[in-house]
């Protein structure tokens, strides 16, 4: 299987404005691939213009080693190819068309060089300097190639481990500075000899995760994650009434662009550490109980028409669909299924409309009150998100239905207020000092 790792490039002021520059030339592009294969299909032909017409027009043309080029058409040609399929289902899909002047700098295997200290970047120009078209004839063969400039970009190898095998990687701009992603495999566990065993996973918004076996099950806490989201929405409503009231581009104006793009990145930077632990904590449960087979449910498109679809608008109001719309389950779903692969276990997906309401004791159907579903008939009861894992499950497999052992609740971080003072103590520096000694010994130095 192969993951996507990362390092972040020492910030030399030559070498970020050669990347910078080389950014802006992807970004050219971009656009010009655009604006090219958007005006062939509209304009046109009604077609679209192949990968192979695209990278072919743009041989020779931009200050970009030629592979780097055709990884941007191979960016664009995947992209195209994913519209076209959501719009299978959901027509306001729109096919690239937005000007970028900046784009992350995609690298095959033959546009870089990579050993153990340095890494390589190749780049190449192409055409005649001002000098030679002024003192050369006038009457030119215009079928001779452009003559060719070889030049590269180095910095430093801070990877932690062999890039040989490496065949694409990316720089992005990321947090104020420019990060070297690469793509390495990574063996995957072999579960063949274990016995098989089958966990569901229920995706939620007070519970981001919680997974649950025949036996056991683990709930880890949503709350953090949204909060921070509620949280970001209010601030960016705040300041963008503030900014309607200023002058656009003056001093102030900018001050509130750049307070806004402070919590955007903030915000984004807390919920993908929350993510990473919480799908963490589940693998680790899935790997504990031995899992084989893992069942996650889709709950793609719960947020979308709730206005036009009566049915879901008697269901929902404004505060819901708001809700609904900052839930981040995509990407935890992400996470979760790479994670749980890499560990040998297979993912699968399913549909989970009615499993936190479907009784597996008497096969009816309840509504459940709060966080725990009660059966009406057997007056059994069990936690209503683990209820849902369960049923998630047994759409795909086979499951018995039996009181569960034990039930887990967890926080995907631990904060100190939280933490016994047996766990602090060992989690302590030895040069920390409370705050009333280190006035005190301010005061007395």
């Amino acid at each position: 299987m192969f993951v996507t790792h990362s390092f972040c490039i020492p910030d030399v002021e030559n070498l970020y404005t050669e990347l910078r520059m080389m950014q802006r030339e992807t970004a050219s592009v971009w656009n010009d691939i655009v604006r090219e294969a958007t005006s062939y299909y509209y304009f046109s032909r009604k077609k679209w213009l192949s990968k192979t017409e695209i990278q072919s027009v743009r041989k020779q043309t931009y200050q970009l080693h030629s592979q780097t080029v055709q990884a941007i058409a191979d960016k664009y040609d995947a992209n195209r190819e994913t519209i076209r399929q959501l719009r299978k289902t959901d027509k306001k899909a729109k096919y690239p068309w937005r000007r970028k002047y900046y784009y992350c700098i995609p690298l095959k295997k033959a546009s870089m060089d990579i050993t153990e200290d340095t890494i390589t970047i190749k780049k190449a120009s192409y055409g005649f300097s001002l000098s030679e078209l002024l003192t050369k004839k006038k009457k030119r063969n215009w079928n001779e190639k452009f003559p060719k400039t070889n030049s590269a970009v180095s910095f430093p190898n801070l990877s932690e481990e062999p890039l040989d095998a490496c065949n694409y990687a990316e720089i992005v701009w990321r947090n104020g500075a420019y990060w070297f992603c690469y793509t390495v495999q990574v063996p995957e566990r072999d579960l063949s000899s274990l016995d098989k065993k089958v966990a569901g996973a229920d995706l939620g918004e007070i519970h981001a995760v919680t997974a649950a076996t025949e036996d056991k099950a683990l709930l880890v806490s949503g709350r953090a994650m949204r909060s921070i989201s509620q949280f970001r929405v209010k601030v960016l409503a705040d300041l963008n009434k503030k900014m309607s009231r200023c002058k656009k581009g003056s001093r102030q104006w900018k001050r509130y662009k750049q307070a806004k793009h402070r919590i955007r990145q903030t915000s984004k930077n807390q919920l993908e550490e929350l993510e990473h632990k919480t799908t963490k904590e589940v693998v680790s449960f899935l790997v504990e109980e031995q899992v084989t087979h893992f069942v996650i449910g889709n709950v793609s498109g719960i947020e979308k028409l709730t206005k036009k679809n009566e049915k879901k608008k008697q269901k929902t109001n404004k505060v819901r669909r708001q809700q609904l719309s900052l839930w981040n389950q995509g990407k935890i779903k992400q996470k979760l299924t790479y994670k749980a692969m890499l560990m040998g276990i297979e993912v699968e997906e399913t549909e989970e409309s009615y499993t936190s309401q479907d009784c597996p004791f008497c096969k009816g159907r309840h509504q459940a009150k709060g966080r725990h579903f009660i059966c009406s008939v057997h007056k059994t009861e069990i936690h209503r998100d683990v209820n849902g894992a369960q049923n998630i499950v047994r759409k795909k497999h086979q499951m018995a239905v039996k009181p569960l052992d034990s039930v887990v609740f967890k926080q995907p971080v631990w904060y100190k207020r939280f933490l016994s003072e047996e766990t602090r103590q060992k989690n302590k520096h030895p040069n920390d000092q409370p705050r009333k000694e280190q006035s005190i010994a301010s005061r007395m130095a």
